[in-house]
């Protein structure tokens, strides 16, 4: 650690390398070279090695998602989502090194909706009320049949240990929600199937004849992306913003104005209608349909970068970010005791002894419940979106790249590897994953706070900038914990 602080040239090497992994938490360290070839004509432009690099070896991020994680991995992937979710709203995408836009602008006129489905009620839990309205009033019967009460007089406020957890664990259905969890990916794609049943209802009303499904199907095409969030009772919900394209000729990827007709009210009305209507059968014996919860919301969109903050906010969440002491990583049965212990949540803890008692059931096999114990049975992505919402994580990840080429444009190798005409070649050896020293470790947590800070002071001089094109949006927008319209976090609505 002194060693390297204390020579200039290879603290300057090695900060550089730090910085080039954006600061990860935990870095790839690989061994190798590459190669910048000209593909016509098979001349290397510029290589690169690692053997005069720092230890000999190169830094890569490890593009973790979660920022339980790496902070740093998932700020990038959460600016990513930020920039993904307002681009599909108001077009104009981060521009690629062409100079082309990745959406046209004219999504902006399209109708828009975000959407927010939570769970049915699977027993009543304390939870976070306003104002003056108590946990849970005292209406009917004051106990249960196990002789609990059936009311709270409390008031709590966010961050209570009690919220979220069930006034009685022997009424609780703790399995039917982790089989809700584990179908949510199913309930969202008939949630889809649904909504265009519903939209050729309300063209048939609008255009004065009867239109079918696949008619509809050929005239507008529902674009989306969503984003999985837990509540506080370890239920899984959806943040979603559904927006209506037009199809001409049947070509499906062309992204055009939708028919008159088919106005964000239509669009509203058969969300609703969808979500109210669709089920979705449980393959275990014994176990009903799934459906989602009575309360929802679908909400116009008035203001693109808002929506883009409040689904990032959550992209970067799973549910080891939401409840402590649970993995961000399967793990066995052996380990339920360590885990339940570390948890400190006897409410999880059911959940996470549901899940195991459920994949010996026949039939369970196909919903991976023990793969995904970790998540409480939740099996799907966190982040998704239709193919032609919006531009890809690929697309971002080429922007931030051609933006070091200009900043960069005396270095032969950013120069060469940033011609389009050039393809690159390498080999590399895999040499481990983390710092390999813990003064590394240390070091490189200095510099990425450093580094946040610096970040964090440019966002509030510019806010929602776009420094350089980079394909990185404000970061303060998306984790200033906004209550917009369809938040059903923190157990606030959907738990009975």
């Amino acid at each position: 650690m002194l060693a390297r602080v204390a020579d200039p040239e290879r603290w300057r090497a090695w900060s550089r390398q730090v910085a080039h992994a954006g600061h990860c938490q935990r870095p790839v360290r690989v061994a190798g070279r590459a190669m910048a070839v000209d593909a016509a004509t098979g001349v290397v432009g510029a290589e690169w090695t690692s053997e005069g690099a720092p230890d000999g070896t190169l830094l890569l991020a490890c593009g973790d998602r979660r920022s339980s994680v790496c902070p740093a991995c998932s700020e990038t992937y959460r600016r990513d989502t930020w920039q993904l979710v307002a681009a599909g709203l108001r077009g104009r995408a981060p521009h690629l090194p062409d100079g082309a836009d990745a959406v046209p602008v004219v999504v902006a006129e399209h109708p828009a909706a975000l959407v927010t489905l939570t769970a049915p009620s699977f027993g009543a839990v304390h939870r976070v009320t306003a104002g003056e309205e108590v946990c849970r009033a005292r209406v009917g019967p004051p106990v249960c049949k196990h002789g609990l009460r059936r009311w709270c007089a409390a008031r709590h406020v966010p961050g209570d240990r009690l919220v979220g957890r069930a006034l009685c664990v022997e009424c609780y259905a703790y399995e039917d929600q982790v089989l809700f969890n584990a179908m949510v990916p199913e309930l969202w794609r008939r949630t889809l199937i649904y909504t265009y049943r519903a939209l050729a209802r309300v063209a048939g009303e609008r255009v004065g004849m009867p239109i079918t499904v696949r008619a509809v199907r050929g005239l507008v095409r529902l674009s989306y992306v969503k984003v999985m969030e837990f509540q506080s009772r370890g239920a899984a919900h959806v943040h979603a913003v559904v927006r209506l394209d037009g199809v001409v000729g049947g070509e499906r990827s062309a992204v055009v104005a939708p028919p008159s007709w088919a106005d964000a009210a239509a669009l509203e009305w058969a969300v609703r209608e969808a979500a109210a209507k669709v089920r979705v059968p449980v393959p275990i014996e014994g176990k009903w349909a799934v459906r989602w919860g009575p309360q929802m919301d679908v909400a116009t969109i008035s203001d693109p970068g808002r929506t883009a903050a409040y689904l990032a906010k959550y992209a970067t969440k799973s549910a080891g970010d939401t409840f402590a002491g649970l993995p961000v990583r399967r793990f066995g049965a052996r380990e339920v005791g360590r885990v339940l212990r570390k948890l400190d949540n006897p409410h999880l803890g059911l959940l996470v002894l549901a899940c195991f008692r459920l994949s010996r059931r026949e039939g369970a096999g196909a919903l991976r419940l023990v793969e995904n114990v970790h998540s409480l049975g939740y099996r799907g992505h966190f982040v998704t979106k239709s193919r032609w919402y919006s531009v890809t994580r690929r697309t971002l990840g080429e922007v931030r790249r051609a933006w070091r080429v200009r900043g960069r444009p005396e270095d032969p190798w950013v120069a060469a590897s940033g011609d389009p005409g050039t393809v690159l070649v390498a080999a590399w050896r895999y040499v481990g994953s983390g710092w390999a020293s813990l003064g590394d470790a240390v070091l490189a947590e200095t510099l990425a706070r450093d580094h946040a800070a610096a970040r964090a002071n440019a966002d509030l001089l510019t806010p929602w900038a776009d420094p350089g094109g980079s394909g990185v949006g404000r970061a303060r927008s998306a984790g200033q914990g906004m209550r917009a319209t369809g938040d059903f976090g923190d157990g606030v609505c959907g738990d009975g």
